[in-house]
């Protein structure tokens, strides 16, 4: 078992100096640092990639979440097209990704 909070932690302190050049907030709400997963790698690539990308789209603001089923990217940027929430959703197995105009994107990997 790895904990979460530990894949988090080195994210966190991967971009949080990206965000802050480029002048977007990164947000953390995580409630169980003791939280504990199976397979990390499940979630560590594609949360690398989804962070990177959520701090070049967004305007203001990017969160990232965890909630009891998923670790959820959130940025404020412009909506993407479907073909490209389609393309990124089949990138991986555990991904679920909306995008709508005026909410930003939504990137949920299921743990």
């Amino acid at each position: 078992m790895y904990r979460l909070s530990k894949i988090i932690e080195e994210l966190y302190q991967k971009y949080f100096l990206k965000a802050e050049k480029r002048g977007v907030r990164f947000n953390l709400d995580f409630p169980d640092v003791t939280r504990r997963i199976d397979r990390p790698s499940v979630v560590r690539k594609p949360l690398d990639l989804f962070v990177d990308g959520a701090i070049g789209r967004a305007e203001k603001e990017v969160s990232l979440s965890v909630a009891k089923d998923a670790v959820i990217v959130r940025d404020d940027g412009v909506a993407l097209s479907p073909a490209t929430v389609a393309e990124m959703s089949s990138e991986f197995d555990n991904i679920r990704v909306r995008s709508r105009v005026g909410f930003g994107t939504e990137v949920k990997i299921l743990l």
